[in-house]
């Protein structure tokens, strides 16, 4: 597990050094509808302010942002996956994606929407009464953090999701069932790696969502996704072999044999070969 947690950063960061220019595009693609969902949520209320029509454009505006987030999430997830797989990708090439992407990224976009109102509305629930003389019980303490952390434990799957659409291309419902699968069987790696994509989301915020980003992420997952899925052609290997279950060649992954190929590829840089790598020979 070693050897695929340090191929995957070491991967990640080559190929998001040597792909930046590509990154700009789905970034501030989000950045722009961000920032116009914003803009007409300002006059929405100093317009509005004596009636609830605002809130009818408060929704409208979240609804719009999030469906633009998961349809950009899905169309970039298909060029991840191809610079994931050393390929190359143009400026034209997102923009091509983008329409067969509409519908399941609306629906993407929609599920993380209400999956994230529902464990707000829980979570505050629970942990926080509206009432400030009523305490918080150990009962609802409980269910308040069980709520916490089976949200965390959906955001986590689902994060896969951009992906497995772009690597699986399965209707929106097996993709969704899948992402749970890959979560489930590759538990550690998963949160690991959602961990490191929090960090980038925190670097994100800091650079105005202009790198890494969105496609910072998505690269990510496409990255680690591909590295993953070499374990399954492995078991499909021993399938065919007639392997027992039980066989410690199935508990006991050969990372290294498994990434030899990519091991391979992605040799350690010098700092030269970052900056100048048309004299790295």
């Amino acid at each position: 597990m070693f050897t695929f947690l340090n191929l995957f950063f070491r991967k990640n960061f080559y190929d998001g050094w040597d792909n930046v220019i590509s990154l700009f595009t789905p970034n501030l693609m989000m950045d722009f509808t961000i920032i116009i969902c914003t803009a007409l949520c300002i006059p929405g209320v100093t317009i509005f302010k004596e009636s609830s029509w605002y809130l009818y454009i408060w929704i409208l505006m979240i609804l719009i942002g999030f469906c633009a987030f998961g349809i950009i999430s899905i169309a970039w997830a298909y060029l991840a996956a191809e610079t994931a797989d050393y390929g190359t990708v143009e400026f034209k090439d997102f923009f091509k994606r983008l329409k067969a992407s509409i519908p399941d990224g609306i629906k993407y976009g929609i599920t993380v929407l209400i999956i994230l109102i529902f464990s707000v509305f829980n979570v505050k629930y629970f942990l926080f009464p509206a009432n400030k003389e009523q305490s918080v019980t150990f009962a609802g303490l409980l269910a308040g953090f069980v709520y916490l952390w089976v949200s965390l434990v959906i955001f986590m799957a689902l994060a896969w999701l951009p992906a497995l659409k772009a690597k699986m291309n399965d209707s929106y419902v097996k993709t969704v069932k899948k992402c749970f699968i890959i979560f489930l069987d590759n538990l550690f790696p998963s949160v690991v790696i959602s961990i490191y994509d929090f960090f980038l989301c925190i670097i994100s915020i800091i650079m105005m969502g202009s790198a890494p980003g969105l496609a910072g992420v998505g690269l990510s997952r496409a990255n680690s996704l591909r590295l993953i899925l070499k374990k399954y052609d492995y078991i499909d290997e021993l399938n065919k072999n007639g392997e027992a279950q039980d066989s410690p060649l199935r508990r006991n992954i050969p990372w290294k044999d498994l990434l030899r190929d990519d091991l391979e590829a992605n040799p350690p840089r010098t700092f030269k070969e970052f900056w100048m790598p048309w004299k790295s020979n």
